[in-house]
Parts: structure tokens; sequence; C-alpha cells
């Protein structure tokens, strides 16, 4: 039996509110990049299970080890960034493109220098690739308002209400609202809902040098720079201090291992890790650790339960689905606007990284993403010379 010292209501609240904002903020998301990887109904479903499997037992065990609360999640903008890419490449490519980005990550753990020049990247240039890659969700989710336009404006009051008078729930809102009107929609998706433990699909991992870097090295740099160094941040922000190494380690290895099944990603919370470690989940620092084991615990839950997760959302209308995953990102577009463009110094170049980016071009076998980094990295380089020359 469980020790009665990690039943505490608040422990356990804090847990299931970081799983959910978690989830409801980026499950579409997660479907449309599997959806677009050319991934069936039963991958899906391994996807799901995987990346539940592989957050619970990676929180509990680093929470449970170092007495800290360490929240590991998925990459949301990785996610995004896979809906683009995905199509160009098949998904046993796309797999071994998965297991690379894990084989970076954890060479970065051990490599101390090469996290040192990750982090000399400009933040406002990183920021940029990222907005450019999240602003095409945020502009899809008005586009139903022709086609369904009651819908719409019921999905943006809610949107608009629940951000004034509960933003912390705004996107679970959004999805009890979008729940409801796809199952008023159509009366048969009460049907089509089968509630199955998921089973592990494995698919055997193929290695090509063109998707190792438009998708393994992308999803990299975005992995370690908008996750994991922000939940470093956040950690140290609480007054705690991240085991690094051993994180970026021991996510690496667990994302090469879990690949096979869907795992595409790994790497730390950072806002809903926060949910975990404020005064409100328990007056003592030190014990606000066994609210992420309650959250590692619902992940496994919600992995396990992904049959019934993806049975629902496949059925969904795409303006519903739409709708929902712009409304998601709105938050960190907005965030990342403000980022990419608040340092006058590299303005110009992270409008180039944004626009290069945005554009979708493809040169020389590396994609719109890896060109507006490298053009807006060279940019800044060459117009900072010319301010120290001047």
């Amino acid at each position: 039996m469980m020790n009665t010292k990690y039943l505490s209501v608040s422990h356990i609240t804090a847990g299931v509110s970081a799983v959910l904002i978690g989830y409801t903020s980026s499950i579409v998301i997660i479907l449309q990049a599997a959806t677009a990887a050319g991934a069936s109904a039963a991958q899906i479903e391994s996807w799901l299970l995987a990346l539940g499997l592989m957050m619970g037992l990676s929180s509990i065990g680093y929470s449970w080890y170092y007495k800290t609360p360490i929240l590991t999640a998925w990459s949301t903008p990785g996610a995004a960034m896979l809906v683009g890419v995905a199509p160009q490449h098949d998904l046993p490519t796309l797999v071994g493109a998965f297991v690379v980005t894990g084989a970076l990550i954890f060479i970065t753990g051990l490599v101390t220098p090469l996290s040192n020049a990750l982090k000399r990247i400009p933040s406002s240039l990183s920021t940029a690739m990222l907005a450019a890659i999240l602003l095409p969700f945020c502009v899809k989710a008005f586009e139903p308002i022709m086609s369904m336009p009651a819908m719409f404006l019921l999905m943006f009051i809610a949107y608009a209400l629940s951000k004034r008078f509960a933003a912390k729930y705004t996107m679970l809102m959004l999805l009890i609202v979008g729940l409801a009107a796809a199952f008023y929609l159509d009366n048969d998706l009460v049907s089509t809902a089968h509630f199955a433990v998921a089973n592990p699909a494995w698919l055997t991992p193929e290695f090509d040098v063109m998707a190792i870097f438009n998708v393994a090295v992308p999803l990299y740099i975005v992995t370690m720079l908008s996750q994991n160094l922000s939940g470093i941040a956040m950690m140290q922000n609480y007054g705690y201090t991240a085991p690094v190494k051993p994180i970026l380690i021991g996510t690496g290895v667990i994302n090469m291992m879990a690949a096979p099944f869907g795992g595409f990603s790994l790497n730390l919370a950072a806002i809903s890790a926060a949910m975990c470690m404020t005064e409100e989940v328990d007056s003592n620092k030190g014990n606000r650790y066994r609210a992420v084991i309650w959250a590692g615990l619902f992940y496994i839950l919600a992995g396990l339960l992904a049959t019934s997760v993806v049975s629902i959302f496949v059925a969904f209308p795409s303006e519903v689905t739409q709708m929902l995953a712009g409304f998601a990102l709105l938050g960190t577009l907005l965030m990342c606007l403000q980022s990419a463009f608040s340092n006058v110094r590299y303005r110009e170049a992270s409008l180039l990284t944004f626009l290069v980016t945005l554009s979708g071009i493809s040169f020389l076998g590396l994609n719109a993403i890896i060109w507006g980094l490298l053009l807006g990295w060279f940019y800044a380089s060459l117009m900072n010379k010319k301010a120290e020359n001047s």
C-alpha cells in the first residue's frame, strides 16, 4: 500500500492538473503529427502509449531519486514541426530520425562543449524559427469561420471567457466544448469510441541522411532550446537545482528506446511543471516532488487509455481539430514573437529566420527550418562584425 504521506489532496490535484494541461494543450497536435507521418490508428495509439509511459516512468524515476519535482513531457513545438515535415518522409525513416534525436540529446549530456555551443545560438533566432513553425496552426484556427461560423463563435467565446476567468484551464474548457460540439454534430461519435488498453506497435527504424538533417537536427534544436533549457530555468526559478547531465543522458536513452514505438521526443516540462512547484502544492519545498509522482502515474494511465483517446479524436470534424490546435498555440506564438523581436541587435536577422522558415522552401536537400536558422545566424554574425568594426 502507498505510504499515506503521498496521499495529500494538494499533491494529487497538482499532478492531475499538470497532466491535464499538458495533454489538453497539445494532444491534438500530437495526433496531427502522427497522422501527417502516415501512421495508422494502431500506430497512433502506440505513439500515445509510448509517450505516456516514457513521460510517466521518467517523471517518477527522476523525482523519486532526486526528491525534486522533475516533470518530463513531449515537445509540443517539436510535434508542430513534424506536422510540416513528416509528409516528406516515410514512417520508418522518421522513426530513424527520432532515434538520432535521442542520440543527440544523449551526447549533449555527455559532452559539455556541445551543450555550451547550443546555448550560443541567439535565442531571438530560435524563437523566430519556432514562431514560423507555429504560425500556420494559429492561422488555420480562424478558417472555420467561413464553413462553420456558429461553431467558430462558440469556440472563440469559450476561449475568451476561460482566458478571462480561468486562464489555467483554457484548453481544458475548449476541449470540453469541442467534444460537446463534435458529439452534437455527429450523434454516432459516441458509438465510434471504444475503451481498451493500447498496444505497442514496433516499427523498425531506417536511417536517411536527409531525414537526419531535415527532421532529427531541427527536432533536437527545438527540443533543447524550447523545452529543456526553459525547463531548467523553471526549476531554478523555484529554487531547485536541476541535475542537467543525468536528465539529458537519461531522456536521450529513453527517447532512443521508445522511438520505434512512436516516442518522438522526451524533455523537461516547463509551464505544466510549474504547477507542481508552487507554494500551494506544499508549504514544504522538499515535499513537492510527490506531486510529480502523481503526475507520472496519471501520464501512465493516459498512455494505457490511448485507444479511447484516438478513437474519439480521429472521428473529430477537421474544423474542431484546427481550432483546438490553433488556440492551444496562441500563447506560445505570442511569447515567441515577443522574444524574437525584442532584441534590436538581432531584429533583422530574426525577421529573416522567421520569413525563410515560414516560406517552406527546400534547397540542396535541406528544408526551410534549417535554412531559416542558417541564414539568420549568418546575417546576425555579419551585422555584428560590422558593428564591431565601425
